[in-house]
């Protein structure tokens, strides 16, 4: 910079001193990159709970034993391909629910005095404690799954809401598929 035309500079004069950098408290810089790692892991914690993995509480009897009401649910929300067996987590009225597949796209599912038939074969379900039967007011059976549809049952088939009330669940109605819970222990 030119101060005049005379050719002096603001930066070189004598009267013009250069400002020192004020030395900064090491506890304060301390905390503040300890705010900004906290901050970006909120962040990352956030995103991989939004996109990747989900969880909510259980408040539904129908996975008894297996899952009780107040159980927090820990599912994967990428892979919604489930297999026979496979915990799922779906939406019915807005809902998130929780049943076990039963049934994949393309089979055919009855239910009757004999119990689930699945292709014509009678299932044998040695954790399930109750019977399997249709509702009254339910899907009517038998049911043939259409590419996309799952047939889904709750362990608890007396209090479960699941397929044999409202039909097949398609792949869009899944959340994803549950890997895990954290049982409530009365705290």
């Amino acid at each position: 910079m030119i101060d005049n035309f005379a050719g002096k500079s603001k930066r070189y004069s004598k009267g013009n001193k250069t400002p020192k950098r004020k030395n900064k408290d090491p506890v304060t810089l301390a905390t503040l990159r300890l705010a900004i790692k906290s901050v970006l892991v909120a962040i990352f914690v956030t995103l991989i709970f939004t996109f990747v993995f989900g969880v909510f509480r259980l408040n539904d009897m129908g996975m008894i034993p297996n899952a009780a009401p107040g159980d927090m649910i820990l599912f994967y929300r990428i892979d919604k391909k489930a297999v026979v067996g496979d915990v799922v987590v779906f939406s019915y009225k807005g809902e998130k629910r929780t049943a076990r597949v039963v049934a994949l796209p393309g089979d055919t599912v009855d239910i009757d005095e004999f119990g689930l038939k699945i292709n014509g074969n009678i299932q044998y379900e040695p954790k399930i404690y109750k019977e399997t039967l249709a509702f009254e007011k339910g899907a009517v059976f038998p049911i043939k799954l259409k590419d996309d549809e799952y047939f889904i049952l709750g362990d608890n088939r007396d209090k479960a809401i699941d397929s044999r009330l409202f039909g097949p669940v398609t792949k869009k109605d899944l959340y994803g598929k549950v890997f895990t819970l954290i049982r409530r222990r009365n705290i």
